[in-house]
């Protein structure tokens, strides 16, 4: 009479097929996730550097990350900012300016109790050990974007995203659209922006995604987003990390 086969036997068998198909996609997985923003072409090997941002002036930078000698970038997002109860309390560092400066009724959208402490971080500034300020970065989707990126008033966008890093004081939850209001040869434009943030407290990158663009003519004036969508960004943003230097 046959011997019934050993179930435990197979089970075992293809837990031991399987188990290195699974090793190999966590390790995928956390090579992905943990895979640090590179600068192109990073010209400062030589050089301790860190990155800080200066939202407040020159006199008051904020350290928020380091570039060693490969060029990837480490944050390393301070939790609290410290400043001063004037600066605190003005309107430059609440969350409707930091979002919605730019829309008609910007002041209007977030009320007085959401108007948390908030501010743009500005551009990504690199800065050696030396105190010496040796050149900018920017975070884009695509290279073609930066020229407008650096001068919105005489180059034409493509369609694409850019980035901003942002600081709140508290957790924002927010889903909104407005309008704001830009005068063209033919008269006035109404650009559209589109909001979908899931912010947690501290730093935040935003994603501004071009999705569409109102041409002009060239002679008069530069053609211009008229669409575009603010997504907040889980973790750093995957893109081009593109630097300027001095």
């Amino acid at each position: 009479m046959e011997k019934p086969k050993n179930s435990n036997s197979s089970k075992n068998n293809v837990m031991n097929n399987r188990l290195p198909l699974l090793i190999c996609l966590v390790i995928s997985f956390i090579g992905c996730s943990q895979t640090p923003p590179k600068i192109e072409n990073y010209p400062f090997g030589a050089l301790d550097v860190r990155v800080m941002v200066m939202p407040f002036g020159m006199e008051q930078p904020i350290e928020v990350g380091q570039v060693p000698s490969s060029g990837t970038i480490n944050f390393n997002f301070p939790k609290e900012i410290a400043v001063s109860t004037e600066m605190a309390t003005s309107e430059s560092s609440k969350l409707w300016y930091t979002l919605f400066s730019q829309c008609d009724y910007g002041m209007d959208m977030v009320s007085e109790e959401e108007n948390v402490f908030s501010f743009d971080a500005g551009f990504l500034s690199l800065w050696t050990s030396d105190n010496r300020y040796v050149g900018v970065i920017f975070t884009v989707s695509n290279e073609e974007l930066l020229p407008w990126v650096e001068d919105p008033a005489y180059m034409d966008p493509i369609i694409g995203s850019y980035y901003k890093l942002i600081y709140v004081s508290k957790p924002v939850n927010y889903k909104e659209e407005c309008i704001q209001t830009k005068a063209a040869e033919d008269g006035d434009v109404q650009v559209a922006y589109s909001y979908d943030l899931q912010l947690k407290q501290g730093f935040n990158f935003l994603e501004y995604k071009i999705e569409h663009i109102y041409k002009t003519d060239p002679n008069i004036m530069a053609s211009f987003p008229d669409k575009v969508s603010v997504k907040s960004v889980e973790n750093i943003p995957t893109s081009k990390w593109i630097g300027k230097y001095f």
